[in-house]
Order: C-alpha cells, then sequence, then structure tokens
C-alpha cells in the first residue's frame, strides 16, 4: 500500500470537507474580501465574536478562509481580558461578528485605529466618527465612543482636580462627565459645594484625591480611578464600512 498516497488523499478529503463559508453565513466571503484587502500582506485581523454557537461557527470559518489566504486572525470576545490576545499584534482590520448592539468592535476599532467592517449593505459609505481619547499616567491609550463619567465613591472624602487650557481647578466631592459635540470635549463639573459648569474644550486632564473614585465609560465602568487620565477629543476616529 501507498501511504503517501494514502495519506495525501486523506488530507485533500479533510480539506473538501471544510466548509463553504458562505453556506456558513453568507456575508463571510464579502467580509474576507475586505478585511484581506486593508491588511494588504501585513497585519492581523482581530474578528470580535460573541459566545452563541452561530457566532463562535462564523468566527471559525472566517478565521479559516483568512488563513487560506495568508492572512493572521485573531478572535477576541467582549469578554473582560480577551484583548491580550492581541498584545504585540499588528491589527490591520477588525470584523464585527459581535453584532451592532454591542461597544466593543467599535471601542476595539478605534483603540487600534484600525477600521471595523461589518456585516452591512455592499458599497456603503464608511461612516466616521468622533471619539474621546484617554491616557492615563502609564502612557497606555483606550477610547470611549460615547461619554466618560468620574464620580467619587463617597461625596464627602473626594476631590477632583481637572486642567484645562492652562486653567487648574479643584472640585470637593466632584463629580465630571465628558460627551462629544462637534469634535470637542463637552465637560459638565459639579459637586456638594460647588455650583454646576460646563465648558467645552479639545483636552482636559482629570486627577484625584482624597479617596476612591469611580471611571465610567459608555455605562461600562472600568475600574476604581487613581492617578491621573488625560481626555482628548479625537475626531473621525472610529471608521466604520458596511460590506
Amino acid at each position: 500500500m501507498d501511504t503517501t498516497t494514502d495519506a495525501t488523499l486523506t488530507s485533500r478529503s479533510r480539506r473538501d470537507r471544510r466548509p463553504d463559508p458562505a453556506r456558513v453565513w453568507e456575508p463571510l466571503a464579502g467580509l474576507a474580501d475586505a478585511a484581506q484587502s486593508a491588511a494588504a500582506g501585513s497585519g492581523a485581523v482581530a474578528i470580535t465574536r460573541g459566545f452563541d454557537r452561530n457566532s463562535r461557527q462564523r468566527a471559525k470559518a472566517l478565521r479559516e478562509l483568512l488563513g487560506q489566504r495568508g492572512v493572521a486572525a485573531v478572535e477576541v470576545t467582549p469578554a473582560s481580558g480577551s484583548e491580550r490576545l492581541l498584545a504585540d499584534t499588528e491589527v490591520a482590520a477588525v470584523i464585527n461578528l459581535v453584532g451592532a448592539g454591542s461597544w466593543q468592535p467599535y471601542r476595539l476599532g478605534a483603540k487600534l485605529r484600525a477600521t471595523v467592517f461589518t456585516p452591512g449593505v455592499a458599497g456603503d459609505e464608511p461612516a466616521n466618527t468622533d471619539v474621546i481619547g484617554m491616557v492615563g499616567d502609564s502612557g497606555q491609550r483606550d477610547v470611549a465612543l460615547s461619554h466618560v463619567a468620574v464620580r467619587p465613591e463617597d461625596a464627602s472624602a473626594g476631590t477632583l482636580a481637572v486642567v484645562s487650557d492652562g486653567e487648574p481647578l479643584s472640585v470637593p466631592g466632584g463629580r465630571m462627565t465628558v460627551t462629544l459635540r462637534d469634535e470637542r470635549l463637552e465637560v459638565h463639573l459639579s459637586g456638594p459645594h460647588f455650583a454646576g459648569q460646563s465648558f467645552t474644550t479639545t483636552e482636559i486632564r482629570v486627577e484625584t484625591f482624597d479617596g476612591p473614585h469611580r471611571l465610567v465609560r459608555d455605562e461600562l465602568p472600568i475600574a476604581e480611578f487613581e492617578g491621573a487620565v488625560t481626555f482628548t477629543a479625537e475626531p473621525r476616529g472610529l471608521r466604520v464600512q458596511a460590506v
């Protein structure tokens, strides 16, 4: 028996049994084409998926399809810590298999400065959206898509210090929200003994003292806020392309 021939036939048979991506889910072929073009021979593709069976199958089929084309792909989920899988990886594109109801694919695309490809109507113009850049003292950058809030755990034991356009301001028990308007940050400050104040700027530095604070991004509490963070308006920081 020619074992080499048998092995070759077996390998070919396994390849032939691989599911056609279009049969798994019709948009996969177009998403793969768009991501391959964006990668242009360098960089990887981040596939953001959910936890259900359909999402896992679609991500697997898409990853195999990209692999056949020589494009590296990494699957990530909305789970905390999943983005660590992309550490030290140059990401050229993000594919959204999670759905429009999740912030994660869009925040990831803006954070990595990579186009997000999402199922939609082929030929739609790219949507460029402003985002809020966030940089801590460590220099690590993150983003918020709609708004950020900083608030004390105990208004009687916390102080918020902000600097905008070179002007410092300290607010005992202070709370702050930052949203986007016309490519600028709209900031609102308030406190137990401080009349509410609103203003717009392109950048603001925030530091907390005298007690624990909570940082909330797009309705998602991140962690206790310690130290300082600089928020910056990033015009057209998110690029989404329907495929």
